[in-house]
């Protein structure tokens, strides 16, 4: 099986610009992908371009990580209904480096700045556009570019024919820049193949285009699919926000809990996006159902969390899950009290009443508000919740009350 067919088998293939990709991946080629800079942290939803380039690494291609220092100060339209919060330099610059780290665990960056066959390499596209004058650019780029094009574009369209104020000019510009970093690459790097998520299409489109008629550069597009989850809702998203990859934002525990949390119908698809795993057991593991499927849930949540954050997180974070979600013990070793499930729906402060998580209605309520209650690993808002039977899974509902206090109630 040659790369394409590796990368399509897991799902990882959205669109191709080029027929004969099979044979442009036979020998080594550079590949771009950027990433801009606007949190100090990427979301589980970048993890797919992140392991499509380490796939193309471990293939023998040269990945070039764009972080888009002067993109960043624009943003991308792509996916948006407003335009985004503008930041200052040195935010992007420190956002920059933050993620530079993250991407570095999945991807290779040699110590003499991916000067290697394979090395990645780390570039800004600051460092281009930063004295590149008005004019020229529009000279430059803009005499090469149609304008009923880039009005054709989605994330164009979808800004004009919505609600809201339209896009701006400065956002406008964006697919420009992202067009003339391909062409950049392709003349400095010899860079002829960018990737990217299924949004930047017709942003690579347009640089495939600008990147032929600067330089006369054979190039091509992949891009990866967006991540979506079987039950309609959005991928990456807790009742907490975002899962990032930063263990400042997002612990390793609560990172592993998420993709433990996986519908069952969801696990072979996230194991073929987001593991090393072969293929025959992603198919094994994805095809389990029941109780069963438990088993590729702990494998799916341990594989991604020892990716991101290291095999000894991942082993504490299963660890502590283990004997959380098997009524064992909890994470200081104490037995983690249980008893039979109520008739559901129930409120929730009676619930923590008796199970002497709290000692009275207005003692649950005042751990609720503070944020200290949890459904399983959800965090609770509102003190009027009722717990209902969608809050049971794999039999039991598990209720936390700060960091210790548990209670386990078996169905």
């Amino acid at each position: 099986m040659n790369l394409y067919q590796e990368l399509h088998a897991r799902g990882l293939v959205s669109q191709c610009t080029d027929e004969n990709i099979q044979e442009r991946l036979a020998k080594p080629v550079g590949v771009y992908c950027g990433f801009d800079p606007t949190a100090d942290s990427l979301h589980v939803g970048s993890l797919v371009p992140i392991m499509g380039l380490a796939h193309l690494q471990r293939a023998g291609h040269k990945p070039y990580i764009l972080v888009g220092g002067a993109t960043g100060l624009v943003g991308d339209p792509s996916g948006k209904t407003e335009a985004r919060q503008m930041l200052t330099r040195e935010i992007i610059e420190a956002n920059g480096v933050a993620i530079a780290k993250q991407i570095g665990r999945l991807v290779r960056f040699d110590d003499n700045d991916g000067d290697t066959d394979t090395g990645a390499v780390l570039v800004n596209n600051i460092d281009w556009f930063a004295d590149a004058s008005w004019i020229d650019m529009l000279r430059e780029v803009g005499s090469r570019v149609s304008v009923n094009r880039m009005l054709s574009m989605e994330s164009v369209k979808g800004r004009m024919t919505g609600e809201g104020d339209g896009i701006t000019y400065l956002e406008f510009s964006y697919m420009l820049m992202q067009a003339y970093d391909f062409a950049w690459l392709f003349k400095h790097h010899n860079c002829t193949l960018q990737v990217g998520g299924q949004d930047q299409w017709g942003n690579i489109v347009m640089g495939i285009d600008l990147g032929r008629r600067l330089h006369q550069g054979s190039l091509a597009g992949l891009t990866f699919p967006l991540v979506t989850k079987s039950d309609g809702g959005k991928f990456g998203k807790s009742e907490q926000g975002n899962i990032w990859l930063d263990p400042a934002r997002t612990s390793p525990y609560d990172f592993y809990q998420f993709w433990r949390n996986t519908a069952d119908s969801d696990v072979g698809k996230y194991l073929g996006y987001f593991t090393f795993m072969e293929l025959d057991e992603i198919k094994r593991l994805g095809a389990m159902e029941g109780v069963a499927a438990n088993e590729a849930k702990e494998v799916l949540a341990f594989e991604v969390t020892k990716l991101v954050h290291g095999e000894a997180e991942a082993d504490a974070a299963c660890d502590s899950a283990r004997k959380a979600f098997s009524g064992a013990a909890d994470v200081t070793g104490d037995a983690i009290p249980n008893g039979p499930l109520p008739e559901l729906p129930a409120g929730l402060l009676s619930l923590m009443v008796s199970a002497n998580l709290a000692k009275s209605n207005g003692e649950a309520r005042r751990l609720v508000q503070g944020g200290g209650v949890r459904i399983h690993d959800d965090k609770v808002a509102d003190p009027k919740r009722e717990v209902t039977a969608d809050d049971v899974k794999d039999g039991y509902l598990l209720l936390r009350a700060g960091k210790k206090k548990m209670f386990r109630f078996d169905a």
